[in-house]
């Protein structure tokens, strides 16, 4: 078999997919915000504002794609800005608009180009920029250039503050919003898991229902009877019967095994019944017709 055959049935390695530009920015923001926030950390001496754009009329409708305000002296107080660039492509079109990112940059303490390895070529940092990629731990960034921090006396603007103060009280609303969406559906899935246990035991209880109803009907045409009425009523006629009939004659059955013997029980309680009296004398009867004849077939011997 030659090379070139042996490459045609030779299966190819799967080449993994590459992530989207978007996948790496969320990536991107949430390595950004364990960089500066501790997950679970209670006091963590800043916020981190994501996409945080222009309140107002200034500005030219700018964008920052993360700010973090540091409240604490170890947090340095300060006001850093962040552009955040998923390829190589979408930072060429950053370095093809001069001055796009100054408006930002120039109201933050610090200005950081935040990428993967391989997007900044040599020379291609603008001055003062910082430059943060990510490294081996999750939570914190790698930095491969420090950004150029403004002296002490730098002070940003009231339009940028309140643009931070602004896109944090969205995001507030946003969070609000979700919780009580969150619970609300919490509080549907419950009632319908409600609905749902109710919804099983009622048919439960119509199959229960429907097997009495046929197990009465079996009694009903053993004993005779289409009605059976409560115990304190009366029963007139022949098909009808009390719950106390049906409890008396339970009581018989249990005491006596049979409903033969239950039915002796019953006429001896009361004394000899007319036909226990006929009974004995048809037995009477039969026992003298055959005395006579006995008698008459021993005389008929004895003449002969």
């Amino acid at each position: 078999m030659s090379a070139m055959t042996a490459d045609l049935f030779t299966a190819a390695e799967p080449v993994p997919a590459k992530p989207s530009d978007r996948a790496v920015t969320e990536d991107l923001m949430a390595r950004l915000k364990r960089h500066y926030i501790k997950p679970g950390a209670p006091l963590p001496g800043g916020v981190f504002v994501p996409e945080v754009g222009q309140n107002g009329s200034w500005g030219r409708g700018r964008r920052c794609d993360a700010i973090y305000v540091g409240f604490t002296g170890t947090s340095g107080r300060l006001l850093v800005g962040h552009e955040v660039k998923a390829s190589r492509a979408d930072w060429l079109t950053e370095l093809a608009q001069p001055g796009k990112a100054d408006t930002w940059a120039d109201e933050c303490h610090e200005w950081w180009l935040v990428t993967v390895p391989g997007v900044v070529h040599d020379g291609e940092l603008p001055d003062g920029w910082g430059l943060m990629v990510p490294g081996r731990s999750k939570t914190r960034m790698q930095v491969v250039t420090p950004a150029r921090r403004k002296p002490a006396d730098h002070r940003p603007s009231w339009d940028a503050v309140r643009s931070v103060i602004a896109r944090q009280d969205t995001l507030r609303q946003d969070a609000i919003r979700e919780g009580i969406a969150a619970g609300t559906a919490k509080v549907y899935e419950a009632q319908e898991a409600r609905v749902q246990d109710l919804v099983e035991q009622r048919l439960r209880a119509r199959g229960d229902v429907e097997s009495i109803s046929a197990e009465l009907d079996r009694i009903r045409r053993a004993l005779g009877v289409t009605r059976v009425l409560p115990s304190e009523e009366r029963a007139f006629r022949d098909s009808e019967c009390t719950e106390a009939d049906l409890a008396d004659v339970a009581a018989l059955l249990r005491h006596h095994g049979t409903l033969a013997e239950a039915a002796w029980g019953l006429v001896s309680r009361y004394g000899e019944h007319p036909f226990m009296q006929l009974r004995r004398a048809v037995d009477a009867v039969d026992r003298a017709r055959q005395a006579v004849i006995n008698s008459i077939r021993e005389g008929s011997a004895h003449g002969s």
